[in-house]
Protein backbone atom coordinates (compact mmCIF):
# COMPACT_ATOMS: atom_id res chain seq x y z
CA UNK A 1 0.00 0.00 0.00
CA UNK A 2 1.08 3.54 -0.90
CA UNK A 3 0.67 6.04 2.06
CA UNK A 4 0.25 9.95 1.46
CA UNK A 5 0.24 12.48 3.80
CA UNK A 6 -2.12 15.31 2.86
CA UNK A 7 -0.13 17.98 5.08
CA UNK A 8 3.01 19.59 4.43
CA UNK A 9 3.11 19.96 8.25
CA UNK A 10 6.91 19.14 9.21
CA UNK A 11 5.78 18.17 12.61
CA UNK A 12 3.01 15.53 11.42
CA UNK A 13 6.02 14.68 9.00
CA UNK A 14 8.32 13.76 11.83
CA UNK A 15 5.63 12.02 13.48
CA UNK A 16 4.77 9.44 11.25
CA UNK A 17 8.54 8.49 10.02
CA UNK A 18 9.21 8.77 13.74
CA UNK A 19 6.99 5.39 13.79
CA UNK A 20 8.28 4.11 11.20
CA UNK A 21 5.86 4.68 8.99
CA UNK A 22 6.98 5.13 5.05
CA UNK A 23 5.15 8.16 3.35
CA UNK A 24 4.99 10.46 1.07
CA UNK A 25 3.90 14.25 0.93
CA UNK A 26 1.30 15.55 -1.30
CA UNK A 27 -0.95 18.65 -0.78
CA UNK A 28 -3.56 19.40 -2.97
CA UNK A 29 -2.87 21.95 -5.98
CA UNK A 30 -5.70 23.92 -5.04
CA UNK A 31 -6.21 26.00 -1.36
CA UNK A 32 -8.83 23.75 0.73
CA UNK A 33 -11.49 25.82 2.29
CA UNK A 34 -10.71 25.42 6.01
CA UNK A 35 -13.58 28.03 6.87
CA UNK A 36 -16.32 26.23 9.61
CA UNK A 37 -19.93 27.96 10.28
CA UNK A 38 -21.31 28.12 12.91
CA UNK A 39 -22.41 25.12 13.69
CA UNK A 40 -19.09 23.34 13.10
CA UNK A 41 -17.66 26.37 15.35
CA UNK A 42 -20.08 24.89 17.81
CA UNK A 43 -18.58 21.50 18.02
CA UNK A 44 -14.55 22.05 17.54
CA UNK A 45 -14.67 17.97 17.67
CA UNK A 46 -16.89 17.39 14.80
CA UNK A 47 -15.16 20.56 13.03
CA UNK A 48 -11.55 19.09 12.92
CA UNK A 49 -12.60 15.95 11.80
CA UNK A 50 -14.10 18.10 9.09
CA UNK A 51 -11.00 20.00 7.83
CA UNK A 52 -9.34 16.99 8.24
CA UNK A 53 -12.08 15.57 5.76
CA UNK A 54 -11.41 18.01 3.20
CA UNK A 55 -7.88 17.87 3.18
CA UNK A 56 -7.30 14.31 2.43
CA UNK A 57 -10.23 14.06 0.15
CA UNK A 58 -9.03 17.27 -2.23
CA UNK A 59 -5.93 15.14 -2.44
CA UNK A 60 -8.13 11.40 -3.07
CA UNK A 61 -9.78 13.74 -5.79
CA UNK A 62 -6.88 14.67 -7.81
CA UNK A 63 -5.38 11.37 -8.05
CA UNK A 64 -9.39 9.88 -9.08
CA UNK A 65 -8.45 12.49 -12.21
CA UNK A 66 -4.87 11.12 -12.69
CA UNK A 67 -5.00 7.76 -15.43
CA UNK A 68 -4.83 4.87 -13.33
CA UNK A 69 -1.61 4.07 -14.34
CA UNK A 70 -0.25 7.31 -12.20
CA UNK A 71 -1.40 5.45 -9.11
CA UNK A 72 -1.08 2.50 -6.82
CA UNK A 73 -3.39 -0.18 -6.59
CA UNK A 74 -4.19 0.22 -3.14
CA UNK A 75 -3.18 3.88 -1.40
CA UNK A 76 -3.96 5.63 1.84
CA UNK A 77 -4.90 9.35 1.97
CA UNK A 78 -4.14 10.82 5.48
CA UNK A 79 -5.57 14.59 6.20
CA UNK A 80 -5.64 15.92 9.50
CA UNK A 81 -6.73 19.48 11.07
CA UNK A 82 -5.58 20.24 14.65
CA UNK A 83 -7.59 23.26 16.83
CA UNK A 84 -7.14 24.85 20.09
CA UNK A 85 -9.99 25.12 22.19
CA UNK A 86 -10.82 27.34 24.96
CA UNK A 87 -13.93 27.27 26.44
CA UNK A 88 -15.60 26.35 23.37
CA UNK A 89 -13.52 28.86 21.27
CA UNK A 90 -11.42 27.87 18.31
CA UNK A 91 -8.17 29.14 18.32
CA UNK A 92 -6.65 28.89 14.71
CA UNK A 93 -3.28 30.44 13.56
CA UNK A 94 -2.27 33.69 14.39
CA UNK A 95 -2.09 36.28 10.98
CA UNK A 96 -0.15 38.86 13.49
CA UNK A 97 1.85 39.83 16.26
CA UNK A 98 -0.95 41.20 18.10
CA UNK A 99 -3.36 38.48 17.21
CA UNK A 100 -0.75 36.18 18.69
CA UNK A 101 -0.24 38.27 21.83
CA UNK A 102 -4.84 37.99 22.35
CA UNK A 103 -4.26 34.30 22.15
CA UNK A 104 -1.70 34.11 24.47
CA UNK A 105 -3.27 36.35 27.13
CA UNK A 106 -6.43 34.47 26.94
CA UNK A 107 -4.58 31.32 27.30
CA UNK A 108 -2.28 32.51 30.12
CA UNK A 109 -2.90 30.52 33.36
CA UNK A 110 -5.69 28.51 32.01
CA UNK A 111 -6.57 25.08 31.03
CA UNK A 112 -7.40 24.30 27.21
CA UNK A 113 -7.77 21.54 24.65
CA UNK A 114 -5.78 20.67 21.57
CA UNK A 115 -7.90 18.33 19.49
CA UNK A 116 -6.71 16.95 16.71
CA UNK A 117 -9.25 15.49 13.74
CA UNK A 118 -7.96 12.72 11.38
CA UNK A 119 -9.09 11.02 8.12
CA UNK A 120 -8.21 8.54 6.20
CA UNK A 121 -9.42 7.29 2.61
CA UNK A 122 -8.53 4.10 1.38
CA UNK A 123 -8.55 4.03 -2.79
CA UNK A 124 -8.57 0.20 -4.22
CA UNK A 125 -8.13 0.31 -8.10
CA UNK A 126 -9.28 -3.32 -9.08
CA UNK A 127 -7.84 -4.95 -12.86
CA UNK A 128 -10.55 -3.37 -14.91
CA UNK A 129 -9.85 0.01 -13.59
CA UNK A 130 -12.93 0.52 -11.22
CA UNK A 131 -11.79 2.33 -7.64
CA UNK A 132 -13.42 1.27 -4.51
CA UNK A 133 -13.11 4.36 -1.94
CA UNK A 134 -13.24 3.34 1.96
CA UNK A 135 -12.98 6.42 4.75
CA UNK A 136 -12.71 6.60 8.39
CA UNK A 137 -12.34 9.51 10.88
CA UNK A 138 -11.78 9.93 14.34
CA UNK A 139 -10.34 12.61 16.59
CA UNK A 140 -8.20 13.27 19.78
CA UNK A 141 -8.48 15.92 22.68
CA UNK A 142 -5.89 16.39 25.16
CA UNK A 143 -5.27 19.06 27.81
CA UNK A 144 -3.05 21.88 28.14
CA UNK A 145 -2.64 24.09 31.15
CA UNK A 146 -0.93 27.50 30.58
CA UNK A 147 1.64 28.91 33.12
CA UNK A 148 0.54 32.48 34.27
CA UNK A 149 2.39 34.89 31.54
CA UNK A 150 3.68 38.30 31.81
CA UNK A 151 3.19 40.38 29.19
CA UNK A 152 7.12 39.87 29.01
CA UNK A 153 7.37 36.19 28.39
CA UNK A 154 4.35 36.83 25.92
CA UNK A 155 6.49 39.34 24.08
CA UNK A 156 9.83 37.37 24.21
CA UNK A 157 8.08 33.88 22.70
CA UNK A 158 6.21 35.96 19.50
CA UNK A 159 9.84 37.38 18.79
CA UNK A 160 11.08 33.87 18.41
CA UNK A 161 8.87 33.70 15.32
CA UNK A 162 7.72 29.91 15.82
CA UNK A 163 3.56 30.91 16.53
CA UNK A 164 2.24 31.97 13.29
CA UNK A 165 1.59 28.65 11.86
CA UNK A 166 0.85 27.30 15.26
CA UNK A 167 -2.69 26.76 16.17
CA UNK A 168 -2.99 28.99 19.52
CA UNK A 169 0.28 30.61 18.37
CA UNK A 170 2.73 28.37 20.33
CA UNK A 171 4.16 25.30 19.48
CA UNK A 172 4.97 22.72 22.67
CA UNK A 173 7.57 20.43 20.74
CA UNK A 174 9.72 23.88 20.49
CA UNK A 175 10.19 27.01 23.27
CA UNK A 176 6.81 26.85 23.47
CA UNK A 177 7.28 24.58 26.05
CA UNK A 178 8.47 26.99 28.31
CA UNK A 179 5.17 28.96 28.56
CA UNK A 180 3.18 25.25 29.46
CA UNK A 181 2.36 24.10 33.47
CA UNK A 182 1.43 20.78 32.63
CA UNK A 183 -0.75 18.34 30.13
CA UNK A 184 -2.61 15.49 29.91
CA UNK A 185 -3.27 13.33 26.92
CA UNK A 186 -1.40 12.40 24.34
CA UNK A 187 1.67 14.46 23.51
CA UNK A 188 1.95 13.75 20.01
CA UNK A 189 -1.91 14.68 19.11
CA UNK A 190 -0.62 17.79 20.69
CA UNK A 191 1.99 18.11 18.42
CA UNK A 192 -0.30 17.50 15.60
CA UNK A 193 -0.97 13.93 14.83
CA UNK A 194 -1.68 11.33 17.25
CA UNK A 195 0.09 8.00 15.55
CA UNK A 196 -0.58 5.55 18.02
CA UNK A 197 -4.48 6.33 17.66
CA UNK A 198 -4.02 6.60 13.76
CA UNK A 199 -2.13 3.19 13.72
CA UNK A 200 -4.30 1.69 16.34
CA UNK A 201 -7.76 2.71 14.14
CA UNK A 202 -5.96 1.73 10.62
CA UNK A 203 -3.46 -0.99 11.29
CA UNK A 204 -3.15 -1.39 7.30
CA UNK A 205 -0.73 1.70 8.08
CA UNK A 206 1.28 -0.13 10.47
CA UNK A 207 5.10 -0.70 9.39
CA UNK A 208 5.55 -4.20 7.91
Amino acid sequence: MDIILASSSPRRRDLLQRAGVKFAVRTAEAPVDESLDDELRADPVRAAREVAKRKAGAVVQELLAAEPDQRATEVAVIGADTMVVLEGRIFGKPHSYSEGVGMLRKLSGETHQVVTGVAVYVLQTAEDGNVTVGKGAFSETSDVTFKPLTEEQIASYLRMGESYDKAGAYAIQGAGMQLVAGYEGDYDNIVGLPVSTLLDAFPALRPE
